[in-house]
């Protein structure tokens, strides 16, 4: 059943005593600003759940043309080549994409592993802290009408991810005709207003329904065969949105059937996985052309990202598909980040400085003259990058938290290097994921210029004890960063029907 919640701004509500001092603050400030008033422009962010950059032709990928709408975007925008996400898995990773903070600092750090039988039991998660202000929350307060078009499950409005939006609709778990036509009747119903769109779908995770490619990795009967009962799989997706026991049992009967065709192999998986990606960008095509029939293409600050990668036996030979959330090396974390701007500005600059998914909320927010909210957003603003402003181009450190066992893992990217951090789980047990022990379970760090496949942990090389060194500082910063703790989470009851979607998409057994 798709829901959709009809939620007005609550910031005015939680903040008004102060409203009125932050309006002067703004109006005080308005002559520093160099963008256009706040409100201008109209902006979308898009989330392709599960998208590696790597598997994008603009970031490289040659095997199969799989992205032209993407690409088409990137030339009319800034491709960031080295953005990292805050965390490998959706629920904790978006929240810190809308609200410039990392998970340690939004609170919502409970992996759903570890609370699977609360979940079954206690029907109890962790969610997003009220005094927390989202991207959508201040766009509102600037006059913006806001709406999010998502697929639900992880990203369930109640976790927080409804905080200022005024419609919150769950139907993009697969897209199709009926659920795409919805989205693009809301644009053209409020082209005449500033708004912000988010749209996320979960067409590249797993199930993988879109055979295109199947044909060059199985032998023309056997792909015949899968491709055909992949159609059956897809069918009630493509008629009307699914309902819960159909999300549930088209993910099980994909993974049965892979193995039935003895097709569960890196290879098949990885043409199904490609075949996901060619999909979304079809309908992100869509997208774009309805903008530019509605005349709103140059007027829109548009945003191509996502939440973490995949595996496909980068690292752990069993896993072939559906693998995210338990490492923190690169297939997870590395992610695409493409910004085009209003008009156009910078057509086709490419940003090789490492990026962080913290600075989307406040790059948003530079690039509309909106003054970010005091004191909370952890990121900064990338316009010092595409501008190529003097003095302005500091490295960033970028911080990923696991969160999606009951082990933890932190790492921290420097330059050239990357440290990882293990805590064993019964210290997390003990202490939760905020904490840091004397000594690590397991400590990892790869040169990620020389060794970009992270296979050779130079800790344990016969140099380790000349990289200790090199190690400590770092994680001297993620003791730091990790104190940097958010307020209370409060907790929200989850109904069957959001158990059941958890479920479909794998993230409790």
């Amino acid at each position: 059943m798709t829901r959709r919640l009809d939620i007005y701004p609550r910031w005015l509500a939680r903040f008004r005593p102060v409203c009125l001092l932050l309006s002067l603050v703004l109006a005080s400030c308005a002559k520093e600003q160099v963008q256009a008033p706040p409100g201008e422009y109209n902006v979308i962010l898009i989330s392709l759940d599960t998208l590696r950059a790597d598997h994008l032709n603009c970031y490289g990928y040659q095997a199969r043309k799989v992205s032209p709408h993407i690409d088409a975007l990137a030339a009319d925008g800034i491709l960031f080549e080295n953005h990292i996400a805050a965390s490998p898995w959706t629920t904790p990773a978006h929240l810190s994409m809308l609200t410039s903070l990392y998970p340690s600092a939004h609170g919502v750090t409970q992996s759903f592993g570890q609370l699977t039988e609360r979940l079954l039991h206690e029907v109890e998660f962790n969610k997003l802290p009220e005094a927390r202000i989202t991207l959508a929350e201040v766009l509102g307060h600037h006059g913006y009408v806001t709406a999010a078009f998502t697929g639900g499950g992880t990203l369930d409005p109640r976790i927080g991810f409804a905080q200022g939006f005024q419609h919150y609709d769950t139907s993009m778990f697969k897209l199709n005709s009926l659920n795409t036509e919805t989205m693009h009747n809301w644009i053209g119903q409020h082209r005449d207003r500033r708004f912000f769109l988010f749209w996320h779908s979960f067409e590249v995770h797993s199930p993988y329904l879109q055979a295109d490619f199947l044909g060059e990795v199985l032998p023309p009967e056997a792909a015949a065969r899968l491709s055909d009962q992949l159609k059956d799989l897809a069918r009630p997706l493509l008629w009307h949105t699914p309902s819960v026991a159909e999300r549930q049992s088209t993910h099980l009967r994909f993974a049965d059937l892979l193995r039935q065709h003895q097709a569960y192999s890196r290879g098949v998986c990885e043409a199904l996985y490609a075949g996901g990606i060619r999909s979304a960008d079809r309908w992100l095509g869509d997208l774009l052309r309805l903008l530019r029939r509605l005349k709103l293409y140059d007027r829109c600050l548009i945003i191509v990202t996502s939440d973490h990668g995949e595996e496909f036996a980068d690292h752990d030979q069993e896993n072939f598909c559906n693998k995210h959330g338990q490492s923190l090396y690169e297939e997870m974390l590395q992610v695409p980040l493409i910004i085009k701007l209003p008009d156009q500005r910078y057509a086709g600059t490419r940003v090789r400085e490492q990026v962080r998914m913290i600075d989307l909320m406040p790059t948003v927010l530079d690039v509309l003259g909106i003054r970010p909210p005091g004191g909370q957003m952890q990121g900064a603003s990338l316009r010092p990058l595409w501008e190529q402003q003097p003095g302005r181009q500091q490295a960033r450190l970028a911080v990923s938290e696991s969160l999606a066992s009951d082990q933890e893992m932190k790492s921290i990217r420097a330059g050239r290097y990357k440290y990882i951090f293990s805590i064993d789980p019964a210290t997390v047990q003990r202490h939760g994921r905020g904490y840091l022990p004397e000594q690590a379970q397991r400590t990892e760090l790869y040169d990620l210029l020389d060794d970009p496949g992270e296979k050779v942990n130079l800790l344990t090389s016969p140099q380790g004890d000349k990289f200790k060194a090199l190690a400590e500082p770092l994680e001297q910063h993620l003791r730091e960063h990790v104190q940097v703790q958010g307020p209370a989470v409060e907790q929200v009851r989850l109904d069957g029907e959001t158990i059941e979607n958890l479920k479909a998409l794998g993230y409790i057994p």
